[in-house]
This record gives structure tokens, sequence and C-alpha cells, in this order.
């Protein structure tokens, strides 16, 4: 995985990572396959003949492994929304199955998140990127540069 944008912001002992580009799938296997999950908010256009699928129509999910298994197995399901709370770890949310936002009251386990995240041979550097400037959105090119923009409007500007 190699997400196209990243975002590291800390809020009075809340620490949150948005990953661009990067699905449902993509972000829950960062998280270890035991770890408890709960989904909250499920909404997917193309899971069975539903229409619009609820968390209500999912069957029981008990943690990242068997939701992994799930979306692997039922292939494309047009999810727009997820939101899950793992517990004890962290929150998860993602938006058209295509950007990831971990909440954590954790550092180090959003350090940690990250670090997973981020390409091997660039993970310290961006890391200390992303602390240094938070709240702003960086991207990392093949060659490890860094990028920076403010907004989420200018990093789609200058990159689509």
């Amino acid at each position: 995985m190699n997400p196209s944008v990243y975002l590291y912001n800390e809020v009075n002992n809340v620490y949150k990572i948005y990953l661009g580009e990067c699905s449902v799938l993509d972000g829950l296997s960062l998280i270890e396959k035991s770890q408890e999950i709960v989904i909250t908010n499920f909404g997917a256009t193309l899971y069975k003949d539903y229409g619009w699928a609820t968390e209500a129509e999912l069957p029981l999910l008990k943690n990242v492994g068997e939701v992994i298994a799930f979306l692997e197995t039922e292939g494309e399901l047009g999810i727009i929304d997820f939101e899950a709370s793992l517990s004890n770890l962290c929150k998860f949310s993602s938006h058209d199955d295509g950007e990831c936002t971990f909440t954590f009251e954790s550092k180090n386990d959003c350090i940690a998140t990250l670090k997973l995240a981020a390409p091997l041979q660039y993970s310290d550097m961006l890391i200390n990127q992303l602390i240094n400037n938070k709240g702003l959105y960086l991207t990392c090119s093949s060659n490890g540069a860094v990028n920076k923009y403010s907004s989420f409007t200018e990093y789609c500007e200058k990159n689509t």
C-alpha cells in the first residue's frame, strides 16, 4: 500500500492519521487481525440485492481478520461509508472506499500504524515530517521527496 497523501494531527491528546487513496481493506490491513472491531456505520450500494446496505445487513464480524476475509470474499461492495470502533485502539473510518482516517488516544499506537502505512525506505523521514507539520497534507514520491499542502483542495489542485 502506498497512500497518495498523508495527514497527521494531534489535538487534546487525540492523534489522527488520514491516508488518501487507501481503501477500507488497505486501512484495516494495517491493524492486527485479532483486534476486536465493531462496525458502527456502513453504507454500500452493491452488497447483495439490498440497493443500500447498512451495518444491519452485515453478518456478525468480531475482529479485523473476519472483516478482511468478508471484504475479500464479497469483492466490490460499493462502500460509501464505513465507520468502526476498534476496542482499546482507535476509531476507523473511510469515505467512498478511497480514504481512511484513524483516530487514536495513544500516540504510540498512532505512530506504529503510520509506520506500517508509510513506504518502508522513507518511513522514519516521513513520520518525522508529519509530526513536524501537523495538519498539513504531505506526499512522498518514490524517491523520498516530500511535498506539503495546506489543504486537501490545494493537494487536489496540484496533483490532478
